[in-house]
């Protein structure tokens, strides 16, 4: 009694090759996603997670920005404090 042989007579063996050949073309068939209408307006939800993603990414460049400022403020500030240290002490 051979155990790696189906039983039911269902799937047929296949080599490796044949197996990987097999998978290739299933993964080259292109892939059908189901459609949207796109007449439909967007609804309040899908709008207000836009805006509100397009917020968070002005909020984040602002943000970015200011502590930019303030990086090279912090670094002027400590090249004059150490200029004056330097030539008074």
């Amino acid at each position: 009694m051979d155990n790696r042989q189906p039983q039911d007579g269902q799937q047929s063996r296949m080599s490796r090759s044949q197996y990987r050949q097999q998978q290739r073309e299933a993964e080259q068939q292109p892939v059908q996603e189901p459609r949207q209408e796109s007449a439909q307006p967007y609804s309040r939800e899908a709008a207000a997670n836009q805006r509100h993603e397009e917020s968070v990414v002005e909020k984040t460049n602002r943000l970015k920005r200011r502590l930019n400022i303030t990086i090279i403020a912090l670094v002027a500030a400590i090249i004059i404090v150490y200029l004056i240290l330097f030539y008074v002490g």
